[in-house]
């Protein structure tokens, strides 16, 4: 168990971050490895690389906090293009709840979509970087491309990153609004999550596995705030890589 809880640590915490779909992995992970990923396992891993984007985006967590405090316009705006952002894959996962969880099931699809994760990033190579920060618009439209990564192979901040740079905000703003629009999503499932769960079993196992998801999430975070200038776009050669490469199998 403790094997198996680092390998999904490690996994969750590396492809959470990178444009190439966790739900993806873990569901080619299960499928063609016999690697499956219990509920309890999933949830405590989930907080690990939530922990790790706090961690990682703390600096500006604290500003937008101290605004809010201090009543500035510039962080109330910002807290409220979250929760625009926010809204769209809230009411999508509600709604469309038994097909997306019948997705994960679905290989062929989960090869298809990581195909359309691919060519969405590559085509982020051919558009001019812009310097706009994150406004109302941007921010809905962005929260809207973060509502189908709900399916496995739609990469969330593959996503929401080139939608970002199609919409002229500068790399360093899609980074960050990225992920911390992430935050009230990923905190709200795994809530809802724990309070299904009655009983925990094999506890070391999973805190290896969560501070795992912890680490690697830290790292991959460095990574990708380093390619996303110029090179962000080279995730979508692999995914499109994978893509045929699962659908080939089928």
């Amino acid at each position: 168990m403790i094997i198996k809880s680092i390998i999904l640590g490690i996994v969750q915490g590396l492809t959470e971050f990178l444009p190439i779909s966790s739900s993806g992995h873990l569901a080619i992970l299960e499928k063609y490895f016999g690697i499956a990923e219990p509920v309890v396992l999933a949830t405590f891993l989930h907080f690990g690389t939530f922990i790790a984007t706090v961690v990682f985006f703390l600096k500006p967590i604290i500003t937008i906090i101290k605004g809010l405090i201090k009543g500035e316009k510039e962080s109330i705006n910002y807290v409220i293009y979250i929760i625009v952002g926010t809204i769209p894959i809230v009411l999508f996962a509600l709604i469309f709840r038994t097909q997306i969880e019948q997705s994960f099931t679905n290989i062929p699809i989960v090869g298809i979509f990581l195909g359309i994760t691919g060519v969405i990033l590559l085509l982020t190579s051919i558009v001019k970087r812009g310097n706009r920060k994150v406004k109302l618009l941007s921010a809905f439209l962005i929260g809207i491309s973060q509502m189908f990564a709900v399916f496995p192979g739609i990469s969330r901040s593959g996503m929401t990153i080139s939608t970002g740079l199609f919409s002229k905000v500068s790399p360093e703003e899609s980074f960050k609004f990225s992920f911390l629009l992430s935050l009230p999503a990923i905190l709200g499932a795994n809530l809802l999550k724990l309070k299904s769960i009655s009983q925990i079993n094999d506890f070391p196992s999973i805190i290896i596995g969560m501070l795992c998801s912890f680490i690697f999430g830290l790292i991959a975070l460095k990574i990708l705030k380093g390619l996303v200038h110029r090179r962000f776009h080279l995730f979508g050669i692999y995914c499109l890589v994978i893509s045929i490469l699962i659908l080939l199998l089928q």
